[in-house]
């Protein structure tokens, strides 16, 4: 697990069918002192987290092939918990 910072929304007219249904956030990945690491990556997320939150994630792949349903599903990433910003 890694967090990260909400930072938008990603829309897809034409996606893949295991993708149907899900909220795609836009994520910036931080290191140990919240700076930003890595280049951003899309997540699935149905905790509804928002621009701004501070979150943590995964890259578990069989955990996102049970959430999809599907094995084929192209998704890497998935949103798993929202950081409480008293906590921050």
């Amino acid at each position: 697990m890694q967090t990260a910072m909400v930072i938008g929304s990603a829309t897809s007219t034409v996606k893949h069918a295991s993708l149907n249904g899900w909220r795609l956030l836009v994520l910036q990945p931080l290191d140990i002192r919240d700076n930003p690491d890595e280049f951003p990556v899309i997540a699935i997320d149905r905790l509804g987290a928002g621009k701004g939150d501070k979150v943590f994630f995964t890259s578990d792949a069989k955990y996102i092939q049970q959430l999809t349903g599907r094995k084929d599903s192209p998704i890497r990433f998935s949103v798993q918990g929202v950081i409480d910003p008293k906590l921050r």
